[in-house]
């Protein structure tokens, strides 16, 4: 039997045998291969080898995954399963966000040429500026955009007349999501990572983000336990379960109809 040796990524003290460094390597090997072998213009992210572990827990271990423009997966498994630790360790150094190199061990992420991400993360604290109007902040992330464009967005996102002037530290759990996809919305990204965007939404809004997430024409990451949204807006499925990663290349209704 392998003699397992200590791993040296982040201290995080989880183990690796022989055959998992060879499963490892193979997986590189598959990352390289795709990427000589591929339209590099379908492209939008290829995943290879990735490992996170909080202390001896092992969250993610040996993930793959080779991410075409224009397909929307959505994550499937119960809570605490692992989909926020894996699109975290995706979006660990993405084109445009705050790099976060403590969010993955181990493997590599490259995002395709030309790619922008606008990110909903499940956890929204510290997400908006504190001592700002709602309509000064998103601003910031345009300054080129009239007053007039800035209150029309926050209008189409039911923020009505004078609303869109409310201090930011004020704002619910529901105004702060509706203010983050404004953000979305005006930044106009090509790939959507969506973190349970439903969790403050009434059923109104639900229904919109379902109609226009279908209407989306680029890549998406969405984790939801929504029933319409998992069947309705997804063209692939990862389901967590029992610590594995499966990447069902159909929608969610037929990877039910395959679990019957």
């Amino acid at each position: 039997m392998a003699k397992k040796k200590k791993a040296a990524h982040g201290g995080h003290g989880w183990f690796v045998t022989f055959a998992d460094l060879m499963g490892l390597l193979m997986s590189f090997f598959v990352m390289l291969t795709a990427y000589s072998t591929m339209d590099q213009e379908k492209l939008q992210m290829v995943a290879g080898s990735m490992a996170q572990a909080f202390g001896t827990l092992k969250v993610i271990s040996g993930f793959s995954a080779i991410v075409n423009r224009g397909e929307k997966i959505v994550l499937v498994g119960r809570n605490g399963a692992g989909k926020t630790t894996l699109l975290r360790a995706l979006l660990h150094d993405a084109p445009g966000l705050p790099a976060s190199k403590g969010d993955i061990d181990a493997g590599k992420v490259n995002w395709g040429h030309e790619a922008s991400i606008g990110y909903f993360p499940q956890d929204q604290t510290g997400q908006i500026e504190k001592g700002l109007t709602a309509a000064d902040w998103l601003h910031r992330f345009d300054p080129s955009a009239s007053r007039q464009d800035i209150h029309g967005l926050l209008g189409q996102m039911l923020f009505s007349g004078e609303e869109g002037l409310k201090p930011t530290e004020a704002l619910s759990g529901g105004e702060t999501a509706r203010l983050l996809f404004c953000r979305i919305m005006l930044q106009k990204p090509n790939v959507l990572v969506l973190d349970e965007p439903t969790n403050h939404l009434d059923l109104e809004s639900i229904n919109a983000l379902n109609i226009a997430l279908q209407k989306f024409e680029g890549t998406i990451l969405l984790v939801t336990h929504d029933q319409d949204l998992l069947e309705e807006v997804g063209t692939r499925v990862w389901q967590f379960e029992d610590g594995k990663i499966r990447d069902f290349k159909g929608t969610y209704e037929e990877l039910s109809s395959s679990l019957a």
